[in-house]
């Protein structure tokens, strides 16, 4: 089957680093991707090991050889930034700063982060204190785009709604360093139904008028085990899941987004890719009927 996905949109997925960060570009190659995302780090570790420099520029180069467009690194779980708790703030803070740095290293253009949850306090302060951390971290002379990633609703999580992240970018200091990454995923839990015509509008609209359209940066293409509104955040692979293969076509079809990094961070991972990539090809196949 021809790929038309891979070359319509900005396609790609999360991808290990166990051969190596610098190998990462070559790998997504592999797959048609024009874009990936890793991990920088040891994503569950506070610490991480300085960058050697002759992997910094061989994934420079490698990113070059291979033609991949954009990459996203995904911040460690860590970082809750919208915890009041003021000892684990100053750990996500130094290491938020240093996820900036390699990201900056690495000539990455993207950094996706989780807001995280407010705990025993209210969605007021957590918001907040997501923009207070963002405050803190940003720098005019970094480049890479921090993300905020939207929320599936679990528990006291901040970011499930267009409004709550917009309100939080309202109060970041340095806003052209700052968008906004959706996962389908996470809004389908969230209770949008993107699979209806109606309902992406809607969606849509609310990001027109909360955050403007040339705010989304970054999707993350996953299915969902659960259903609509269940705020659980439990990826599937594309077309296995509550979302379906007819689900995407709103988001796929629209010209809107062809453009803008779409990374698959789908359960199997690289083992899973081709699949979920000829998944969704199955709507250019049947085109807009």
């Amino acid at each position: 089957m021809e790929m038309k996905v891979t070359e319509n949109h900005n396609m790609g997925g999360h991808l290990s680093t166990s051969e190596g960060l610098d190998k990462t570009p070559e790998n997504a190659k592999k797959f048609g991707f024009k874009s990936f995302q890793i991990f920088s780090k040891n994503q569950m570790q506070w610490k991480a090991k300085p960058l050697d420099e002759s992997v910094v520029k061989s994934f420079r180069d490698n990113r070059s050889l291979n033609g991949i467009d954009s990459v996203m690194i995904h911040s460690s779980y860590l970082l809750n930034t919208a915890s009041s708790d003021e000892e684990l703030r100053g750990k996500v803070r130094e290491a938020f700063k240093i996820e900036i740095e390699r990201a900056d290293l690495l000539g990455v253009d993207l950094l996706t982060f989780h807001p995280g949850s407010f705990k025993e306090a209210t969605l007021e302060v957590g918001i907040r204190n997501v923009a207070s951390m963002l405050n803190d971290v940003l720098h005019s002379e970094q480049n890479v785009r921090v993300l905020i990633e939207n929320s599936a609703g679990q528990g006291n999580s901040v970011g499930k709604s267009f409004q709550d992240i917009s309100r939080i970018l309202d109060m970041v200091d340095l806003k052209n360093k700052v968008g906004v990454c959706i996962d389908t995923c996470h809004v389908w839990a969230a209770g949008y139904n993107i699979s209806t015509k109606d309902g992406y509008e809607r969606m849509k609209q609310e990001i027109r008028d909360s955050l403007g359209i040339e705010k989304i940066m970054g999707f993350h293409l996953n299915d969902s085990k659960k259903g609509i509104g269940e705020k659980t955040d439990r990826h599937e692979q594309i077309g296995k899941g509550t979302i379906g293969v007819d689900g995407f076509r709103n988001l796929m079809m629209d010209a809107t987004f062809m453009k803008v990094p779409m990374i698959m961070e789908t359960p199997m991972g690289e083992a899973g890719y081709m699949q979920d990539l000829e998944n969704l090809n199955v709507i250019f196949e049947k085109g807009i009927a």
